[in-house]
């Protein structure tokens, strides 16, 4: 437990944050002042200007041992992500390559039966999201035209939301003929039956098109 002293009177910072407290911090600059001066208001629960009174040196290593607790991680129960559907695993996609802090809520609501209310019981359910979309990528890793080091290529900061969702949109309709009626449908299918028939189609299409070159070459040399 971190005891902090203002003005003759000792502060208790809280051994766990709740998501709220989590959000008002990562809006603070952890290399400035006024920022340090900010975390440790929220962490304690004080008016920022009574922080302000400290000196620099205590607010810098309150700031950072705040920073340091912030980002542990403790067992929260989620829901079943193999029984996620192709429409809830496009719309994580795209949340994640957004910014997890930006779609925190949609997010948690997605992969918790009952929204956590400590930011430690968010991470570990994000971790566990984060390690099932890995495995999800690596099984389909030719379907998707990744090589073996799938955590370098599918980071999420790595990709464009908008290119990401737009993509994502293509296969669906693709998925439904072009139909807009049969769009639902197609979300709606289990994540892994989706997922495999993309990938025999996908299969077959090369195989035609290698086909198509290989005939192409014999007429040539005939």
């Amino acid at each position: 437990m971190i005891k902090f002293k203002l003005n003759y009177r000792t502060y208790t910072i809280p051994e766990r944050f709740t998501i709220e407290q989590y959000v008002e911090i990562q809006k603070a600059d952890p290399n400035e002042y006024k920022g340090w001066a900010k975390i440790m208001s929220v962490a304690i629960g004080i008016p920022i200007h009574r922080v302000l009174l400290c000196d620099e040196e205590s607010l810098r290593l309150g700031a950072a041992l705040i920073l340091n607790e912030i980002n542990s991680m403790v067992e929260y129960k989620v829901k079943d992500f193999t029984k996620f559907n192709f429409g809830q695993f496009i719309d994580l996609d795209v949340y994640m390559v957004g910014g997890i802090d930006k779609n925190l809520d949609a997010i948690l609501d997605m992969l918790c039966e009952d929204r956590p209310k400590y930011i430690d019981q968010a991470f570990w359910s994000l971790e566990q999201y984060r390690n099932f979309r890995i495995s999800t990528y690596r099984s389909y890793a030719g379907l998707f035209g990744l090589n073996d080091n799938v955590e370098e290529e599918d980071g999420e900061e790595n990709h464009d939301p908008n290119k990401v969702a737009k993509g994502w949109y293509q296969v669906v309709v693709e998925l439904s003929n072009d139909d807009p009626l049969k769009m639902d449908a197609v979300t709606e299918l289990p994540l892994r039956h989706a997922l495999n028939f993309m990938s025999l189609r996908k299969e077959k299409a090369e195989t035609e098109y290698n086909k198509q070159i290989h005939n192409d070459l014999q007429r040539r040399n005939r």
